[in-house]
C-alpha cells in the first residue's frame, strides 16, 4: 500500500450534484463535503498497481479456429455410392488425354479424397476406422494436397482455380501443415478477390496471422473481410479480431470504433432473439471485457467521457462505465473505481443506474479503507437525489420506493452537519453553504411577513459563490416584490451585477444572455426613475437591446433616455438620436428614416465614417421606397426615386442599382428609346459591373421591339460570346443569323450560319436547317459553286445521322440530292451520237450511268416528290438514248438499201432503251394507285400517251385521274 502523492477523493461529488445545489441552493452540501473530504485526504490509502495490463498481457476469450476435433462432419452418402468405384473411373478418366476432362477429374477426384478424408476425422478409434471402406481408410488430406497441387500446376487457368486454392488451404491446415496453409490463404487474397471463399480465406489468414501474433497482417486479412459487408457471416468475428488485432498494437481508439459497432449489433441481436447461444453470450462479455481494457489502459473513464462525446452517447454507457470500475477494483485500484462511477453519474446524473454507482462508491470507499469518504458520499447522494432533485422529479413509484429506503438511511448520518458547517467557514466557497441555509430559513418558514433580510442575505452569498443567475433572481425579488423594503433599491442594482457576471456556455445566443438583464434594467428604471444610476442603465439596455435585434425595444428605450427627469449628457443624447434614426431604418419606416437621416446629417456632428454611413444609408432607403412604388405598380415614381438615388449619392453602390432599376421599367413601360438610352449609358459608365453581363439580352430586346435587326443582331453576337452556358450560346448564334436573314444582312446571315453550322453540329436538325438557309443564301448571291458545297453537306449529314432524320432531313437531302443530279442530266443531255458512233456512244453511256446513279439514290430518301421526279428522270434518260439513237449521224457512202439497213439496226440497238424508258414512265403512272399524282407523274402520264397511246391516251382514264384529290 502506498499514499497517493495527490488527493483525487475531492472529485467524489459530482457535476450533477452541483447542477442539482444550482437550482435549489444546496451548495453547503458539496462545500462541507470538500472540507471533509481535504481533511481525510492524508489518511486515503489504496493498492495501486505499479504497471497496466498491458495488450501483450490479455488475450481474446473467443475463439474462431476451427479445431479437428471440433469438425462436425455431415452424414454423406459416400459409402452407399462405393467411393472406391468413383475413384476407380476418376482416375481412368485421366488417363483419356483429353485436357477438359482431365481437368474436371482431377478436381472432382481431389474434392472426393478430401471429403473422405474429413469423414474420418468423426472417427474416435483404430476399431471403428477399420470398419469404414477401403476407399475411406486410404484417404488422407497428403493425398488430397498431392492432387490439388497437380491439378493447379496443370492447369494454372482453370476457372474454379480460387476454389482448388482454397480447398489446398483447407487440405494443408487440417493436415497439421499452417505455414503452408497460411501461404495458399495468401495467394487467394491477392488474386481471388472476387471468388467465393475469399471472405473465409481472408478470414482464416486473419486468424492465422493473429496466432503468429502478426497483428498488422492480421487486422488487413479481418479489414478485407469487412468490407465486403455486414451480410457476411464472418462480418462480426473479423469486427471481434480486428479490434483485438488494433488491441494488440496499442491502438486503442481504432480497437474501440470496431468492439463498439461489434457490441452494438451483439445487444441487438440478443435484444431481438436472433442468436441465443453462449457463443453470444460470450462474444458479448469479452467485447464488454475488452473496451473496459482499451480504456483502462488509456486514460481510464475521462477517456469513456471524450469517446462518447466524440461519437455520439449510447445507452449501453452505463454497462461501460460498470466494467471499468469492476476491472479497476479487480485490480484493488478503488479510487479509481469510484471515480469511474463518479464520472458516470455527473454525466448523467438522472440515470436510473446512477443511484445504482452511487451506492456502489459508497461500497468501494467502505472496501478500500476509505472511512473518511463515506459520510460526504452518503451526503452527495442526498443532494443528487433528494426530494427537489431532477431524479426525484423524474421518477415515481417503485423506483422513488426504492431510492426512499437509501435515502433515509443517508440523511440520518449526515443532517447534524449542516448547522455546525454554516457558522464555521468564512471563505468565498463556503457561501454557497450559507446560501442553503438561508434557503431552509425561507422555505421553512414560507410566510410573506418575513423580512426580506434574509432573501437579500442568501442572494449576496449566492453572487459571492458564484450562482450569479440564481443571485439576480432572488435580489429581484428583494427589490421588486417589496419595493418599500430598505434593501430594495440596492437589490435591484445588484441583480444587474448578478446578470453581467453570469458565465453563459458557448452554446447560449445572445438573447439567452442579455434578455434577464435587459428586463431587469427596465424594471429598475420604471421602478428607480429618479436614481443618478438610471441614465446609464436606460443606455445599456439600448445597446443590449441593439445586440439582440430588439429593434423597437432599443428605440423605445432611447425615447425614454430622451424623456429622462435626470440629466443625461451629451453623448447619450446622440447615441440616443442615431439608435432612433437607425432603428427607423432598420425597421423600413423608410420614408420617416429618409427624414430621420436627413435632419441627423444637418443637425448632429458626426464623424466622416459616420456620415458617409448615413448618407448611404439614406440613398438605401429612397431606394426601397422606389422598390416599393415598383411592387405597387406606380412606375413613374419608382423610376423618379430611383433618378433621385442617382443624383445624391451617383458613385455609391445603390446607385448603380438603381440606376439599372429605372432602365429596367423603363423596359417594363414600353418606353424603348429611353430604356436604350440608360442602358446604353449604364455599359458605358460601368462596362465591368455584373449588372452589365445582362444588357444585352435587354438592348437585344429593345432593338428588336424597334425593329432594329441589325443592332438586336449585334446584342445577340455579344451576348452569345460571353454567355458560360454552352446552350444557351447556341441558341443565341442561332438568332444572330435569324436576325440577319431578317434584316436582308446576307452577308452577315452567310457568317452567322457558317459559324453556327461549324461550331454547333448538334442538334443535328438545326444545323441541316442552317446548311439549307446556307444554300438559299448562296443561291440568292448567285454563288453557285458555294450552294452546292452546302447542299454536298446536307446530304453528308443525313448519311451520318441515320438514327436522327425524319422527314424534314429527308426532304433536305433528297432535294439537294436532286438538284446536285440536274447537272449530270444535261451534261448526257447535251451528247449527240456522231460518227464514229461507238465512240460517241461509249461517252454518252458513261455520263448515262452517272446520271442514273444519282437519280436512282434519290429513292432511298422516300421523298414523294424527288421518287417521282428522279423516276420520271430515269426513264427520261432512256427516252433520251433511244431517241438519240435514232436520230444519230448516219455514215457517208451509204446506198438507200443500205441506209434502211442501217436504221433497222438502230431501232434493234434503241427499242430495248425505249422500252425501259416505258417501264419507268408507268412505276411513275402506277403511283397514282397510292393518290400521288404530282407534276412529274403528270409529265410521266404524259409521255406514255405519246409512246403507248391506245393503252393511255383514253379520255374515261383521263377522269379517273382527275377525279383524284391531293
Amino acid at each position: 500500500m502506498m499514499k497517493l502523492n495527490k488527493c483525487r477523493a475531492i472529485r467524489v461529488l459530482p457535476k450533477a450534484s452541483l447542477q442539482y445545489l444550482q437550482q435549489l441552493g444546496l451548495r453547503i452540501v458539496i462545500s462541507l463535503a470538500v472540507v471533509l473530504l481535504i481533511a481525510a485526504c492524508a489518511n486515503i490509502k489504496r493498492i495501486v498497481p505499479l504497471q497496466k495490463l498491458t495488450p501483450a498481457e490479455v488475450d481474446p476469450r473467443v475463439s474462431f479456429i476451427d479445431k479437428k476435433e471440433d469438425l462436425e462432419v455431415e452424414t454423406s452418402a459416400i459409402q452407399s455410392i462405393e467411393p472406391e468405384i468413383v475413384i476407380a473411373s476418376y482416375e481412368r478418366l485421366l488417363t483419356r488425354g483429353n485436357s477438359q476432362i482431365r481437368k474436371e477429374a482431377l478436381h472432382r477426384l481431389a474434392d472426393l479424397t478430401m471429403r473422405l478424408a474429413e469423414s474420418k476425422l468423426a472417427v474416435t478409434n483404430q476399431e471403428s476406422l477399420q470398419q469404414l471402406s477401403l476407399a475411406v481408410q486410404q484417404a488422407t488430406f497428403a493425398k488430397a494436397i498431392m492432387l490439388y497441387q497437380q491439378l493447379a500446376i496443370e492447369f494454372p487457368e482453370y476457372e474454379a482455380i480460387d476454389e482448388v486454392k482454397y480447398q489446398l488451404a483447407r487440405a494443408y491446415s487440417l493436415n497439421s501443415e499452417p505455414e503452408s496453409s497460411l501461404e495458399i490463404l495468401d495467394q487467394i487474397a491477392i488474386t481471388h478477390n472476387e471468388s467465393l471463399s475469399y471472405l473465409e480465406s481472408q478470414f482464416r489468414r486473419g486468424e492465422a496471422y493473429f496466432v503468429r501474433k502478426d497483428y498488422q497482417t492480421a487486422e488487413k486479412a479481418y479489414t478485407e473481410v469487412i468490407q465486403k459487408g455486414v451480410t457476411s457471416d464472418f462480418y462480426d468475428k473479423a469486427l471481434y479480431k480486428r479490434g483485438w488485432s488494433l488491441f494488440k498494437q496499442s491502438l486503442f481508439q481504432e480497437a474501440l470504433n470496431d468492439f463498439f459497432v461489434l457490441y452494438e449489433r451483439l445487444l441487438y441481436q440478443q435484444q431481438a432473439g436472433q442468436m441465443k447461444n453462449k457463443l453470444l453470450a460470450d462474444l458479448i462479455k469479452d467485447t464488454r471485457r475488452v473496451i473496459s481494457l482499451s480504456f483502462y489502459n488509456q486514460d481510464g473513464a475521462e477517456s469513456i467521457q471524450a469517446y462518447f462525446k466524440v461519437h455520439g452517447k449510447r445507452s449501453f454507457e452505463d454497462q461501460i462505465y460498470d466494467a471499468l470500475a469492476q476491472l479497476y477494483i479487480e485490480q484493488e485500484r478503488f479510487q479509481d473505481a469510484a471515480d469511474t462511477y463518479l464520472t458516470f453519474i455527473k454525466q448523467y446524473p438522472v440515470s436510473l443506474s446512477a443511484p445504482e454507482f452511487h451506492t456502489k462508491v459508497i461500497d468501494i470507499y467502505r472496501q478500500g479503507g476509505f472511512p473518511s469518504l463515506i459520510l460526504p458520499a452518503k451526503e452527495s447522494f442526498v443532494v443528487t437525489y433528494g426530494r427537489n432533485s431532477a431524479f426525484w422529479l423524474k421518477y415515481s413509484g417503485k423506483v422513488i420506493d426504492d431510492l426512499k429506503v437509501l435515502l433515509k438511511l443517508h440523511l440520518d448520518d449526515i443532517s447534524r452537519f449542516y448547522h455546525a458547517a454554516a457558522q464555521k467557514s468564512k471563505k468565498p466557497a463556503d457561501y454557497l453553504i450559507a446560501a442553503k441555509w438561508y434557503r431552509e430559513i425561507l422555505l421553512t418558514f414560507n410566510d410573506p411577513q418575513v423580512d426580506s433580510q434574509y432573501r437579500y442575505a442568501m442572494a449576496e452569498a449566492l453572487f459571492d459563490g458564484g450562482q450569479f443567475e440564481m443571485s439576480a433572481k432572488e435580489f429581484e425579488t428583494v427589490g421588486y416584490n417589496n419595493p418599500q423594503s430598505q434593501y430594495s433599491r440596492d437589490a435591484g442594482y445588484k441583480a444587474l451585477l448578478a446578470y453581467q457576471a453570469i458565465q453563459y456556455p458557448q452554446t447560449a445566443t445572445n438573447l439567452e444572455k442579455l434578455l434577464p438583464s435587459i428586463q431587469s434594467g427596465l424594471k429598475f428604471a420604471q421602478t428607480f426613475s429618479t436614481d443618478k444610476q438610471t441614465p446609464q442603465i436606460i443606455s445599456r439596455v439600448a445597446e443590449q437591446q441593439l445586440s439582440i435585434q430588439d429593434i423597437q425595444g432599443a428605440i423605445d428605450s432611447s425615447e425614454l433616455l430622451l424623456q429622462s427627469p435626470v440629466a443625461i449628457s451629451n453623448e447619450q443624447k446622440q447615441r440616443a438620436h442615431i439608435i432612433i434614426a437607425n432603428g427607423l431604418f432598420d425597421l423600413k419606416q423608410f420614408a420617416k428614416a429618409e427624414v430621420a437621416i436627413s435632419q441627423l446629417l444637418k443637425e448632429v456632428k458626426l464623424t466622416t465614417q459616420q456620415r458617409n454611413s448615413f448618407r448611404q444609408r439614406r440613398v438605401e432607403a429612397i431606394y426601397q421606397l422606389a422598390d416599393t412604388a415598383k411592387s405597387e405598380n406606380k412606375f413613374a415614381e419608382a423610376i423618379a426615386l430611383f433618378l433621385k438615388v442617382k443624383q445624391l449619392e451617383p458613385q455609391s453602390s445603390v446607385a448603380i442599382n438603381a440606376h439599372y432599376d429605372a432602365a429596367a421599367l423603363y423596359l417594363q413601360t414600353e418606353q424603348w428609346q429611353l430604356a436604350a438610352q440608360l442602358l446604353e449609358s449604364f455599359r458605358k459608365l460601368h462596362p465591368k459591373h455584373a449588372l452589365s453581363q445582362g444588357i444585352p439580352e435587354k438592348l437585344a430586346l429593345v432593338y428588336e421591339k424597334e425593329q432594329n435587326w441589325n443592332k438586336a443582331a449585334l446584342e445577340y453576337q455579344r451576348l452569345s460570346a460571353e454567355q458560360k452556358d454552352p446552350q444557351l450560346a447556341r441558341e443565341g448564334y442561332w438568332r444572330v443569323a435569324e436576325l440577319y436573314l431578317k434584316a436582308s444582312n446576307k452577308k452577315q446571315a452567310i457568317v452567322a450560319f457558317k459559324k453556327y453550322v461549324w461550331d454547333y453540329p448538334e442538334p443535328y436538325l438545326l444545323a441541316q436547317e442552317g446548311r439549307f438557309n446556307l444554300v438559299n443564301l448562296y443561291d440568292e448571291r448567285g454563288d453557285f459553286e458555294k450552294r452546292d458545297f452546302w447542299r454536298q453537306k446536307i446530304i453528308q449529314f443525313y448519311a451520318k445521322n441515320t438514327n436522327k432524320n425524319n422527314t424534314r432531313t429527308a426532304f433536305l437531302a433528297a432535294q439537294s440530292k436532286y438538284q446536285l443530279s440536274e447537272p449530270l442530266f444535261e451534261s448526257y443531255r447535251q451528247i449527240k451520237l456522231k460518227l464514229p458512233l461507238a465512240s460517241s456512244l461509249k461517252k454518252k453511256r458513261v455520263a448515262m450511268k452517272k446520271a442514273l446513279d444519282a437519280y436512282n439514290s434519290i429513292a432511298k430518301y422516300n421523298v414523294a416528290r424527288f421518287t417521282t421526279a428522279s423516276t420520271h428522270k430515269v426513264a427520261k434518260i432512256y427516252q433520251l438514248l433511244s431517241s438519240d439513237l435514232m436520230s444519230s449521224q448516219r455514215p457517208k457512202g451509204l446506198s438507200e438499201e443500205e441506209l434502211e439497213e442501217y436504221g433497222f439496226l438502230l431501232e434493234e440497238q434503241a427499242l430495248p432503251f425505249e422500252d425501259k424508258a416505258i417501264e419507268f414512265f408507268e412505276v411513275n403512272a402506277k403511283r397514282t394507285a397510292n393518290n400521288i399524282y404530282d407534276e412529274s407523274v403528270r409529265e410521266s402520264l404524259d409521255a406514255l400517251k405519246k409512246l403507248k397511246p391506245v393503252q393511255y391516251d383514253k379520255q374515261e382514264q383521263l377522269e379517273a385521274m382527275n377525279a383524284i384529290e391531293f
